[in-house]
């Protein structure tokens, strides 16, 4: 139940990235998905890998390289070529961090958090 909750919170993001910036572009609906579920994959296969080579230049960085990380991840999931076109690496990089802030503000809308008092 929580992953296909996360796939249509993932898919909901890239739709309203998808709206905002113009280098975001889905050819249709199926795209979409098939992007939010590449994305998923990449993200608990690949990213794990790039965070660990890219240890040392993330500490350097106070974690800001991580940014990148997640631009290059987006690209490497626009590369397959499936009706989901990136413009530029600028609009990755943007495009992930609106991905990571519209996927917290939905799943904590969604699923919020019970405080025991």
């Amino acid at each position: 139940m929580r992953i296909i909750a996360s796939l249509l919170i993932n898919s909901v993001s890239f739709y309203i990235v998808s709206r905002i910036l113009h280098g975001f572009q889905f050819d249709n609906f199926w795209s979409l998905i098939l992007a939010a579920v590449l994305l998923g994959i990449a993200n608990a296969t690949i990213k794990p890998f790039l965070l660990f080579i890219s240890l040392p230049i993330d500490i350097v960085t106070f974690g800001l390289f991580v940014v990148i990380l997640n631009g290059i991840v987006l690209e490497f999931v626009a590369a397959f070529d499936f009706g989901f076109k990136i413009s530029s690496f600028w609009d990755a990089m943007i495009g992930s961090v609106l991905l990571s802030l519209f996927s917290m503000v939905i799943t904590a809308l969604l699923f919020p958090k019970r405080r025991h008092a």
